[in-house]
């Protein structure tokens, strides 16, 4: 990492130590590899990774969307709250099952406590990666970076003065068989050895033995060996020392998560004791408020029941009243009938001319009748005269 990088933060600083804007910091290439740098130099990995158990950051946590977005976003606001305790500033550090929503616009509220001009919104900063948390980190991280005061010097490139190493080959493999062969074979040429040396004491006395090769060389190649004769044992799952390790482990485990959620456990059921409270007086309040209009609206209740009776007593009459209007209404289109019917034989001819033609064949009539009464007796006196005269004789009449 070369000194540029490193001071990239006096570039990313005003001269009054704020962070500059947002689009100057975006435009600047603020990126995750320099936010991990800036937090290794503050020593992350041992004062929040170790203690909280977070895993190690890679360069594209933040810039794309996890498959956990919880973990995601309690890792954001963890690291927040570390490097706002960095800055030494009174910030409680959300816990993984807080509002997300509340714990978003605090980050918001402490960055602009903080004279950072955040123009994002909480809603960007719930999703948990993209330009918005990356400023934000990109703005505490660097604030945290001119709090510390860290002197950053130039890189120094020594000399290389170790001697060069023996070439190791990757290839040989050492397994146990091969091991024991060669202690065998190196006991059997000591046992000789000592053998050809006592044969040798009887005539000679025992001189001490001096190495005849270099210790340098010496070094060199038990560093060559000593790679190839470690020797990895697989791990049997059936042995019960694995077990109880394992055991101990998740026992561990349990109780630093039995601690972490009692505490959270005890910070929610405080929470929703102090929201019960508050509804209940809330409740009450609006109760006491509300009590003249409950009352008010019962009256008007027994008003409009009474109100209701009346209007089923008069719609009774009403359609009692409708029913003899509709029978006066009846026998008077029967009235008007017999009236018109009336009026117009009163004003109608046709009666009148069948009288007078009535008449006028009566009057023919009787003339006809006259006629033959005339006829009758004209014939009934002829035959008086001439019974007189003659003998009766049948007289027959013609009509």
């Amino acid at each position: 990492m070369s000194s540029k990088d490193l001071g990239s933060t006096e570039n990313l600083l005003g001269a009054s130590g704020r962070v500059t804007s947002r689009s100057t910091l975006v435009s600047s290439g603020a990126s995750m590899d320099d936010i991990l740098d800036k937090l290794k130099l503050l020593n992350y990995h041992k004062d929040f990774c170790k203690p909280n158990q977070f895993p190690l950051l890679h360069r594209f946590y933040f810039l794309n969307p996890h498959s956990n977005p919880n973990e995601q976003l309690y890792y954001f606001t963890s690291l927040f709250g570390w490097l706002m305790k960095v800055l030494n500033r009174s910030f409680e550090t959300p816990g993984q099952f807080d509002d997300p929503n509340a714990t978003c616009a605090t980050i918001a509220g402490e960055l602009k406590k903080l004279g950072i001009a955040f123009d994002f919104g909480p809603a960007k900063l719930k999703q948990g990666y993209g330009e918005a948390v990356l400023y934000a980190l990109q703005s505490v991280v660097d604030l945290a970076i001119t709090e510390s005061k860290l002197g950053l010097k130039k890189p120094v490139q020594r000399l290389d003065d170790y001697p060069e190493e023996a070439e190791v080959d990757m290839d040989a493999e050492v397994t146990t068989e091969m091991v024991e062969v060669e202690a065998n074979d190196e006991e059997d040429e000591t046992f000789m050895d000592l053998l050809q040396n006592k044969k040798n004491d009887q005539e000679k006395e025992v001189q001490p033995l001096l190495p005849k090769t270099d210790p340098q060389e010496w070094k060199l190649e038990v560093e060559r060996v000593s790679a190839l004769l470690k020797i990895q044992l697989p791990n049997n799952n059936k042995d019960w020392r694995i077990h109880l390790q394992q055991m101990d482990y998740h026992e561990k485990s349990i109780k630093e998560l039995m601690e972490i959620t009692e505490t959270q456990l005890k910070k929610i059921s405080n929470e929703i004791q102090q929201t019960l409270e508050q509804i209940s007086s809330r409740e009450k309040y609006i109760n006491s408020q509300f009590e003249p209009l409950i009352e008010q609206y019962k009256s008007i209740q027994d008003q409009s029941s009474d109100l209701k009776q009346k209007y089923t007593v008069s719609s009774s009459t009403v359609s009692e009243l409708t029913n003899e209007l509709s029978k006066i209404s009846e026998d008077l289109d029967s009235v008007k009938s017999k009236m018109d019917e009336l009026g117009n034989g009163m004003t109608d001819s046709k009666p009148l001319i069948s009288i007078k033609q009535g008449l006028a064949k009566l009057k023919t009539e009787m003339k006809q009748m006259d006629l033959r009464t005339g006829v009758i007796e004209h014939t009934l006196l002829h035959a008086k005269m001439s019974s007189k005269a003659a003998p009766l004789e049948p007289v027959y009449f013609a009509y």
